[in-house]
């Protein structure tokens, strides 16, 4: 997994945004159909490290890989034409997916390792690419622009953890190491809100 590159007709998530106009300029163009077609992968990636890092039930796995196949979907938006109003809903997932993380009974620091892996692995895709023509066509602003968006959402991620600790303590119900049905059911309903206005969005 750790060294395998997605292929270009790897099938798209279901969230898939619609292709950026070429107005953004070609190059840019490219790095958003690019990161389209691999965003599968991406997230497969992104899920496979975490399960290297820490033992996940089977409830909490399925509800982790709709967390990313969202979070990975909203990515190529950053580059592209709706990439100013995908920003609102890529924080409101970040600070889900720490309050979940807390949830979980993860420390803030782990919270914020899990949400890096994304940035490794977009490494991966963007600079060691077989072709080489991702290296060619990514811009200085087209890295900084994917730095800020992916600062934000780990900067987001650890909100979200710091707020439910502190309301999970406030309220006095602790935090249990495996989430309940209920909030497994509660968190998943928030995340089919943020992927309808996301498809919305789309079209």
């Amino acid at each position: 997994m750790r060294d395998s590159v997605a292929q270009p007709d790897e099938v798209r998530s279901t969230s898939s945004p619609a292709r950026s106009p070429r107005t953004r300029g070609s190059e840019t163009h490219l790095i958003v159909e690019s990161l389209e077609l691999q965003q599968g992968y991406l997230a497969r990636y992104w899920l496979a490290e975490i399960k290297n890092r820490v033992t996940l039930n089977r409830d909490v796995e399925h509800l982790l890989r709709r967390f990313l196949k969202l979070l990975t979907a909203m990515i190529p938006r950053a580059l592209g034409y709706h990439g100013t109003s995908t920003w609102s809903l890529w924080k409101r997932a970040a600070e889900l997916f720490g309050a979940f993380g807390a949830r979980r009974g993860l420390a803030a620091g782990e919270v914020v390792e899990e949400f890096q892996i994304v940035r490794e692995g977009l490494i991966r895709l963007l600079f060691q690419a077989p072709t080489g023509q991702n290296r060619e066509a990514l811009s200085l602003s087209d890295v900084v622009r994917l730095n800020r968006f992916l600062d934000s959402g780990v900067t987001h991620a650890s909100i979200g953890h710091t707020d439910e600790l502190f309301f999970s303590l406030f309220q006095g119900s602790g935090v249990p190491k495996v989430p309940p049905a209920e909030l497994l059911s509660e968190v998943e309903e928030q995340l089919l809100a943020i992927d309808r206005e996301l498809r919305t969005e789309i079209h």
